[in-house]
């Protein structure tokens, strides 16, 4: 199914702003919109807008969405910035431990090195979960050259590392998009009504209010918006 896109041409941290905007004209003129249209200007539609804005305000930030994976990134950075001395040690002592159950080309070192410095987070799993078998199955060849099992220690916890953090990430960007399209839902579903006071603004003052027709405007709330953004930045 494709998600669901905007109704609204404006980005969507812009969205809840206009809607207070928008909100605060009508209530200045509701008496003007339920002469208009009294089934439909009620009470309820009131309590309805709001509770729609209530809900889009309540959505979380795109911002902290990206952030959070970020920080899954960060770690992912950090293993991979430990591991190419842990595999140098490593591939000295595998070329002088006798005898091997593998060849040495074989062990898995060259196999992570090629994934890590290709950034293929699948691949390096794969190899370092090969190189970690034949390094248990070659435990006493491999000890004689030197290899600790803190040093085999230090490799199975930047694995394990591995295998927490891109799962996660993993299952961070799988919320990420299907919180987007939830977002979206209720963001449309708050730019449904602010339609129609759009069009009903046009009607009632397109021709006898212009300044009251531009706060039923899009572009002109939009502006509005961006403007008083734009003042609230610091200086430099």
């Amino acid at each position: 199914m494709d998600a669901e896109k905007p109704d609204f041409a404006c980005r969507i941290d812009e969205l809840v702003p206009l809607a207070r905007l928008l909100r605060a004209s009508y209530v200045r003129d509701q008496a003007d919109f339920q002469a208009l249209l009294p089934d439909d200007y009620t009470a309820a539609f009131l309590t309805d807008y709001d509770q729609r804005l209530a809900a889009a305000d309540a959505l979380e930030a795109t911002s902290v969405q990206i952030a959070r994976r970020m920080v899954f990134t960060d770690r992912i950075h950090q293993v991979y910035q430990q591991l190419p001395q842990t595999l140098d040690y490593l591939a000295a002592r595998v070329r002088r431990a006798t005898p091997l159950t593998v060849p040495a080309d074989r062990f898995g070192i060259e196999q992570a090195r090629r994934a890590r410095n290709h950034d293929d987070h699948p691949g390096l799993e794969a190899a370092l979960k090969t190189l970690l078998q034949n390094i248990d199955a070659n435990s006493a060849a491999l000890a004689q050259k030197g290899q600790q099992p803190t040093d085999t220690q230090q490799l199975r916890d930047l694995y394990d590392s591995l295998v927490q953090e891109t799962t996660a990430q993993g299952s961070q960007m799988s919320q990420q998009k299907a919180h987007t399209a939830d977002n979206m839902t209720v963001l449309n579903a708050l730019y449904a009504p602010m339609t129609h006071l759009f069009q009903d603004g046009k009607a009632l003052y397109s021709r006898t209010d212009k300044p009251k027709y531009q706060d039923y405007t899009f572009a002109q709330l939009l502006k509005r918006v961006r403007r008083e953004r734009s003042e609230q930045q610091p200086a430099g």
